[in-house]
């Protein structure tokens, strides 16, 4: 577990030379890919900072963690992060707590799930300042509409 990097460190994208070998291999095995190649390509996939790559890889992660018992720690975390990185913050901690109840002194899902933390306060408090900008919005046009209401009558 020592050799694991943080949460920050898995951010970091591959080299597209470095993701193009591992699409090369997992294209090689074509139908009958092996677990690891999947997994090694998937973990590729949610490196990268395109999207569209990132959902790809937490579906051939949510794919062998359906399909291989054996490799469900493996996956917790990078479908954590994959999670994490598409914003899918509830997600990214269902993975990040299963991971930590059956690993408590997990260094990687702790620094992940202090970033999972910091993004859901700092989106609830934008979410907040929303719903009180659209509150305050509604209370003046409905006060301008109320005064001109009261205009007329006069």
């Amino acid at each position: 577990m020592g050799s694991l990097p943080y949460a920050a460190d898995a951010e970091s994208p591959l080299k597209p030379a470095e993701l193009q070998v591992l699409r090369s291999q997992y294209e090689k095995e074509g139908v009958h890919v092996g677990v690891q190649t999947q997994f090694n390509f998937a973990w590729g996939l949610i490196k990268s900072s395109q999207r569209n790559y990132q959902q790809e890889g937490v579906r051939l992660l949510s794919d062998i963690f359906r399909t291989s018992p054996e490799r469900r720690r493996e996956c917790l975390y990078y479908l954590a992060l994959g999670n994490y990185k598409l914003g899918n913050y509830a997600e990214s901690r269902r993975y990040n707590d299963l991971l930590l109840e059956k690993e408590p002194g997990n260094l990687q899902a702790d620094s992940l799930r202090g970033l999972i933390d910091d993004k859901v306060a700092k989106e609830g408090l934008m979410g907040v300042a929303i719903l009180s900008g659209v509150a305050i919005a509604a209370g003046v046009v409905g006060g301008m509409i109320f005064k001109g209401i009261g205009n007329r009558k006069r």
